[in-house]
């Protein structure tokens, strides 16, 4: 099986979103369920939404929020991993 950070991703069509403070709160439309997402969920859910891959994304956590490559990584794999199960991203 091909590694989330290895695959390219955008966001879901049938994902939209609504930023509150430094969070966000995205409504998947099909299934009608609400997702919070905190500050940092929400900077890679910005990053996502610029184009950025997750190799990109992960640099750039690790850069902003001084935390160790590996840490960026290993997070952003398991946000990234409920994020695709719950259709809030596809691939791109």
């Amino acid at each position: 099986m091909t590694d989330i950070l290895e695959q390219h991703w955008e966001p879901s069509r049938d994902a939209v979103e609504s930023r509150v403070g430094d969070e966000t709160v995205i409504l998947h439309l099909t299934n009608g369920t609400y997702y919070g997402l905190d500050a940092i969920g929400t900077r890679i859910w910005e990053l996502l939404k610029e184009g950025s891959q997750p190799p990109e994304i992960c640099a750039r956590i690790a850069e902003e929020y001084d935390v160790a490559p590996k840490i960026a990584e290993s997070d952003a794999r398991r946000f990234l991993e409920d994020l695709k199960s719950n259709g809030i991203i596809e691939e791109a």
